[in-house]
């Protein structure tokens, strides 16, 4: 787009937004508030574009949990109007000529494959006689995954980026988790784990009151993980340590002693609160709960898997009429809990593989540059991929497409080929350095 043109079509984008606003706050119900606020947020991504996915995660889960009241539907399409939001603002910066291409990646192709999956998938669902509404539900527990993915590649593309979008989640988590701390009841720990894998490299790599920050704040963001009562998070959590210990270099491993260390201490500060030590009291309760109808649920899932298991049945498959013992007689499907167990039954062997492949590229490549900043986010992958053997969030796995596209982002930029050779690259092709 040319200079000429850019000034135009930011005025005409200013006004069609003011013109929108004024319609959306004419609607009636939650509608109005919904519309107008979608809005509002496009118009920061417009301007921010680093604040898509910290406020994506951040705002849909806050917006979700205040609105929907335990809904699922409700929790999930707040969280998709955001990012929709952050789709368009994308759109229209690359009409307005504002923004470069998305960094590219050895896992693009992989995903793009995960995007062919859905599609094909969705049809072949539709053909055989799924419900339409169920091939939707199983489509977005797939698509999510690279939507995620390709959201950060093409919003972080930048060290200066990459840096803003973690700090603003970092400090809106921190609060967060500072007003819920002594909450009785509350469940979690998601948005905390997010963030203390890399608060521990960021501890031992820098040093003074720098590392002392970290380490605290890694401890306090660790003590609600402890205390989420949620046997997902807490696999996930160790699966994560565990692979920072093995695959970490000297950087990460003292970040790790040293967060322990801080976790401890906070630990102490905190149990003197009541709030904090009736949710501590919690955790035996929960561990004692049965996992109720899910293992009914994974069975019926891979009996359809058996039945199918190269392509599986189809986007949107259900068995009718299965009795569980808290609902009596259901329909169980698409969606289990047990993401792998969805995968099975929905797309088979075929699409099983297809969305693992580009994953586990990203964490191959981040777990080999033992003290670089990739490890935390591929050891995080690890933690998530095992937590997902069991665990199935309302609004998806979407941590499984945005922690490797993080892992990679944050690989070390490979020398060009012409480097030293005195020979002038094409224009298009070099890849901006994101960590140096």
């Amino acid at each position: 787009m040319s200079r000429a043109v850019a000034p135009a079509g930011t005025v005409l984008t200013g006004a069609l937004l003011g013109a929108t606003m004024s319609v959306l706050l004419m609607l009636p119900g939650l509608a109005a508030p919904a519309g107008a606020g979608a809005l509002l947020f496009l118009v920061v991504f417009l301007l921010w574009p680093w604040t898509v996915l910290p406020v994506g995660i951040l705002g849909g889960a806050v917006a979700g949990g205040l609105v929907s009241g335990g809904d699922v539907r409700t929790y999930v399409a707040a969280h998709l109007l955001l990012l929709t939001a952050g789709v368009v603002a994308l759109a229209l910066r690359r009409w307005l000529g504002l923004d470069v291409e998305g960094r590219r990646t050895l896992a693009d192709t992989g995903m793009l494959a995960v995007v062919g999956l859905t599609v094909v998938a969705a049809g072949y669902g539709l053909a055989v006689g799924n419900l339409p509404t169920e091939v939707v539900v199983a489509g977005y527990q797939i698509v999510i995954l690279p939507m995620y993915f390709f959201l950060a590649t093409h919003t972080l593309t930048t060290r200066r980026r990459l840096v803003a979008a973690g700090l603003l989640y970092l400090v809106v988590t921190a609060v967060l988790t500072g007003l819920s701390m002594t909450a009785p009841g509350r469940h979690g720990g998601l948005l905390t784990l997010l963030a203390v894998p890399p608060l521990i490299w960021v501890a031992g790599r820098v040093r003074g009151w720098r590392r002392v920050a970290a380490v605290l704040l890694a401890g306090f963001l660790a003590a609600d993980v402890l205390l989420a009562s949620y046997r997902g998070i807490w696999l996930a959590a160790g699966v994560t340590v565990l692979v920072m210990l093995v695959f970490g270099g000297r950087t990460v491993r003292s970040g790790l002693a040293a967060t322990a260390a801080a976790g401890i201490l906070v630990a102490g500060l905190l149990a003197v609160n009541s709030g904090v030590r009736e949710r501590a009291q919690e955790i035996g309760t929960g561990l004692q709960q049965s996992a109720g109808y899910r293992g009914t649920e994974s069975t019926v899932g891979l009996d359809v898997f058996a039945g199918r298991p190269v392509l599986g049945a189809g986007l949107g498959q259900s068995t009718t009429d299965i009795y569980l013992a808290d609902f009596a007689f259901t329909d169980v499907g698409p969606v289990y809990h047990a993401f792998y167990v969805t995968l099975l039954a929905n797309v088979g062997l075929v699409g099983l593989g297809l969305v693992l492949w580009p994953i586990l590229r990203a964490v191959r490549a981040g777990l080999s540059h033992r003290d670089g900043p990739a490890v935390p986010f591929a050891a995080l992958c690890c933690g998530f991929l095992a937590a997902a053997l069991f665990a199935a969030p309302t609004d998806g796995h979407w941590e499984l497409g945005l922690l490797p596209a993080l892992a990679l982002l944050t690989l070390p930029a490979r020398p060009h080929p012409a480097a030293g050779t005195g020979a002038v690259p094409p224009a298009r092709r070099p890849v901006p350095a994101v960590w140096r």
